[in-house]
């Protein structure tokens, strides 16, 4: 026995002696006994490690370190939960001598209440919603996804009939992929939940309202589906990038930043981020793309003087099944027409399912032949479109109009001396 003394044991009670494990808190590092240790990465690991998931293949090595360096720079622009910056706000104005009207709610599918449950904390929990006493509340929406979850939004089309919505002009989107796609190095910023970043005026919070089957909530950031929110974004974003609009532009809330040369860029990507960062902004890190020689923006894929259709866009066109009706009909044509300036004659191959769209009545549509036609030789000269080059204003223009019995046409070119 430890104390030395005997003691005598009947052989029906001996079992096999096994050593109990020391416990040991501290190891030397390579230390061999122990095998392989697996250790928790450092949150600095961590954000290392997401850098280089995302980093350009572009790059030299020499680039990536430069770039990997800056970026690490800005940690917390990248790291900090959403939150409303303090550069802007949204306010809703309602038109004169309107009384708002309660709206019809709608009855949250049981199967989707734990859900909604959980996605309103998460709102509290952040900060970006508080319980409301308001008179007046719109319903929330769960529309479902493909993976099964679901999306919770709301009905503020009875709000948006009442609001004032200030006239803030956009950016014109063609001159963005003419400008950017110029440059020969490109990066795209993601702003996290982007819309959340903006402050609700304080006496607006009450117009939000939204009803659940759990109570009633109203917003302290800018939620989506308001109207002119889009344009507060923007204005929001046309001051933050004000001194730098000569290489860094914002539609919404995609940023983008684009320069001729290596060293040009890491400067300009360099005061972007801190101007972000002064203004308090979140980036969402993994949906960024950093120092590309082409990269997706707005629908189209930019870089090096030219510009092409988003080839995910493309097939997702032409994986799309004949309209069935008018409605059907008009989202076609409305995704088809984005991409009309790299399809010669494109008014021409639309005129039969433009005609079939015409008129209010709604209803099915009557597809023939040439409906058929026109539909499959859009599709093809979609799969087909080839990239352009953004135009040189420093080189003259030739324009170029047809007419016929079904369209008008017109395009501006210039001559590739290549």
């Amino acid at each position: 026995m430890p104390d030395a003394s005997v003691r005598h044991v009947h052989q029906n009670k001996m079992r096999e002696f096994v050593a109990s494990s020391g416990l040991v808190n501290v190891i030397f590092e390579g230390e061999e006994e122990f095998g392989d240790v697996e250790s928790t990465p450092l949150i600095e690991d961590c954000f290392c490690q997401e850098i280089k998931s995302i980093t350009s293949s572009d790059l030299s090595a020499t680039q990536r370190n430069e770039l990997e360096t800056m970026l690490k720079e800005f940690e917390p622009l990248f790291s900090r939960p959403v939150q409303p910056v303090a550069i802007g706000e949204h306010v809703i104005e309602l038109l004169p001598n309107v009384t708002r009207q309660k709206p019809h709610s709608y009855s949250v599918p049981m199967s989707y209440r734990r859900e909604v449950d959980r996605q309103v904390k998460e709102l509290l929990d952040l900060g970006l919603i508080e319980p409301s006493n308001a008179d007046v509340t719109y319903p929330i929406v769960c529309v479902a996804k493909k993976d099964a979850s679901i999306r919770m939004c709301i009905d503020y089309r009875a709000l948006n009939a009442v609001t004032k919505v200030p006239n803030y002009p956009m950016k014109d989107t063609q001159e963005l992929i003419f400008t950017a796609g110029m440059a020969q190095w490109l990066t795209c910023l993601d702003l996290l939940k982007g819309y959340y970043q903006i402050k609700m005026h304080d006496e607006n919070r009450v117009l939000t309202a939204f009803s659940t089957h759990n109570g009633v909530y109203q917003w302290k950031v800018m939620p989506f589906g308001l109207s002119g929110a889009s344009g507060t974004f923007q204005k929001i974003m046309n001051n933050v990038l004000r001194s730098h609009s000569s290489y860094a532009q914002a539609y919404i809330d995609d940023i983008i930043v684009y320069s001729k040369t290596w060293d040009e860029h890491l400067i300009h990507l360099r005061n972007v981020l801190q101007e972000l960062e002064n203004a308090g902004f979140s980036v969402k890190l993994r949906k960024c793309t950093f120092a590309a020689k082409e990269l997706q923006f707005l629908g189209h894929k930019i870089g090096g003087g030219k510009h092409a259709p988003d080839e995910e866009k493309i097939a997702a066109i032409t994986r799309l099944e004949r309209p069935k009706t008018k409605k059907d009909g008009r989202s076609v044509l409305g995704l088809m027409g984005f991409y009309r300036s790299y399809i010669p004659n494109y008014a021409e191959f639309a005129t039969p399912l433009t005609e079939l769209t015409k008129g209010k009545k709604s209803g099915d549509v009557k597809w023939g032949k040439r409906e058929e036609e026109s539909f499959c030789r859009l599709k093809k000269a979609l799969c087909e479109a080839t990239a352009l080059n953004a135009p040189n204003f420093g080189k003259p223009f030739e324009i170029h109009a047809d007419a016929s019995d079904y369209a008008v046409g017109c395009c501006l070119t210039q001559k590739d001396e290549k």
